[in-house]
């Protein structure tokens, strides 16, 4: 009696070539993938950091210009303060609050979002700025972004990884018969460069000429990719730098503003009081300002402000800090020798650096002057609002001085 079990089909073979063609397509399919993801995602980060940054930035611009109109509840001082921030791109909405939450500016962007998906993913909940007078707060300023700076990027993107993907796949035939050891170096080179891209954020890394033609184009691809990423990288520290220069300085003199110098005077008096050191607050106001603007007009009273700015900067010593923190008031900072140092005498340079005349537009000249009061940490003070106290109180008295 004969067997009739059918015998097993024998199984379906491939040959080497083949099969070496298959596995190397999958892992320079998916090493490339990775690389262009991962590279895509650290730009995607890096531009979300930067924008995150540029918005807080734009509202601690307009939390600057909008606190003498909280101060005065006038809401159409605040839209002038704030319309420096509607002509920026990647700000959709803003407004501006006082301190019993009523709002004073509302402006939404008339430019219609690109990507509303990425502002919600990127930008869900707006920067918020508290503006604060003397320590109180007066209102608050809320910037809300939107993908308009992001979303040339990510189509960039997209479409470099693409490409990079398509010359990799026609690729994949001719290096299918190389050794591995030449397959694998080259996918290091990209990979090494993605991870420093990703991780350490160094744009400026490129991938090196490859022997692979195929790989050689594709990491041309990812060197475009990144010349993209660090000309969005440069741009975007460029304007976080002017936006953190303007936050900090006075528009019209280029002194620093209130705010570097509270900052300022805070960090000084922590370090004098670290080392046990002396330091003097310089507290500066113009006498009777107000007649130049009364009869000569705001440009002209704007031209001696500045005369008087870069006056008081040319009496002062390296390391010392001036700012403008009112209409016609300037304070300095002095960091105090252990040894005898006069004081009274660098008052005095202040006050007779104001004594030349200042040409106006008009052809006529005012001759300003200047009230100066000191203060002593530690002597009249220790912290920042008792030393300024004090200071603005010797100015006062030195102002009524008849000289």
């Amino acid at each position: 009696m004969s067997d009739a079990r059918p015998r097993d089909p024998a199984p379906r073979r491939t040959s080497l070539q083949r099969l070496l063609s298959r596995f190397h397509f999958g892992i320079t399919l998916f090493a490339v993938a990775l690389s262009g993801v991962t590279i895509l995602l650290a730009g995607v980060t890096a531009l979300q950091s930067y924008a995150d940054r540029n918005i807080e930035l734009a509202a601690q611009l307009g939390a600057y210009g909008v606190e003498p109109a909280l101060i005065f509840n006038d809401p159409t001082a605040a839209r002038e303060g704030v319309q420096p921030l509607t002509e920026m791109q990647g700000v959709a909405k803003l407004r501006v609050r006082d301190h019993r939450q009523r709002t004073l500016v509302h402006w939404i962007s008339p430019e219609e979002d690109p990507a509303p998906l990425l502002t919600r993913l990127f930008f869900p909940q707006p920067a918020i700025v508290t503006v604060r007078r003397n320590g109180s707060p007066v209102g608050t300023v809320e910037v809300w972004g939107n993908s308009a700076t992001m979303t040339d990027y990510v189509r960039l993107g997209l479409l470099a990884g693409l490409i990079c993907l398509l010359v990799t796949a026609l690729g994949t035939i001719a290096l299918a018969r190389r050794f591995e050891y030449e397959l694998v170096k080259p996918l290091n080179e990209i990979a090494t460069v993605a991870h420093d891209v990703r991780l350490h954020r160094r744009f400026d890394k490129r991938v090196k000429p490859l022997g692979i033609v195929e790989l050689d184009r594709l990491g041309g691809d990812i060197n475009a990719l990144l010349n993209e990423l660090q000309g969005w990288q440069g741009h975007m520290e460029d304007e976080r730098a002017k936006l953190a220069h303007r936050a900090s300085h006075d528009m019209l003199t280029a002194l620093p503003n209130r705010a570097a110098f509270d900052e300022q005077l805070a960090a000084r008096i922590e370090a004098a009081a670290t080392q046990q050191a002396r330091l003097a607050l310089l507290f500066i106001d113009a006498d009777d300002f107000k007649i130049v603007n009364d009869s000569f007009g705001h440009g002209a009273g704007d031209m001696v402000l500045v005369a008087l700015s870069e006056r008081i900067k040319k009496t002062l010593r390296k390391g010392d800090f001036a700012a403008r923190i009112g209409g016609d008031e300037f304070v300095v900072i002095l960091d105090l020798p252990d040894g005898d140092f006069d004081l009274a005498a660098l008052t005095a340079r202040i006050r007779e650096c104001a004594d030349e005349p200042v040409a106006l537009p008009g052809g006529e000249s005012y001759r300003p002057s200047l009230s100066v009061g000191a203060a002593i940490f530690p002597n009249d003070g220790h912290d920042a609002k008792s030393l300024l106290t004090a200071a603005d109180a010797a100015m006062y008295e030195d102002k009524l001085l008849d000289r």
